[in-house]
């Protein structure tokens, strides 16, 4: 599943990289003049190459101990993580009317990605700290 990860962060770069030439020829700014329509585009580009990077580096991450738990929180992780780069390309293709408020979409790919992160998190401070115990001084 690692390399799954690395290899759609690799195929999300190459989206962020094509997007930007398509933003370079279609939307430029005597084309659009309503900035937050401008604003939306843009951010949705920017949130491509975000994701790109987070399963890139997700590539180099470790959850699985051999715990069953931790097996399951390392493949939601990753699973999270496709699911929110592929929502962000439909969001950058769709989610854009001028309305800054109503991005359904966008807001979608940042929660998954969130919730991703949190999965990682949760087997860090499930598995990886290291727990002290302290001494009774009677």
């Amino acid at each position: 599943m690692k390399k799954i990860n690395l290899y759609f962060g690799l195929i999300l770069f190459a989206v962020f990289l094509l997007s930007g030439y398509y933003l370079k020829a279609y939307f430029k700014p005597q084309h659009i003049a309503y900035l937050p329509l401008r604003m939306e585009i843009r951010a949705n580009h920017i949130y491509i190459l975000f994701l790109s990077f987070l399963n890139i580096i997700s590539f180099k991450c470790e959850l699985t101990q051999g715990k069953k738990v931790s097996s399951v929180l390392d493949s939601a992780f990753r699973v999270l993580l496709i699911v929110s780069g592929m929502v962000a390309i439909y969001a950058f293709m769709y989610d854009h009317n001028g309305d800054l408020i109503g991005r359904k979409v966008t807001l979608l790919a940042a929660v998954l990605s969130l919730s991703s992160i949190v999965l990682f998190l949760t087997n860090e401070l499930l598995y990886k700290l290291p727990i002290t115990k302290t001494k009774n001084p009677h």
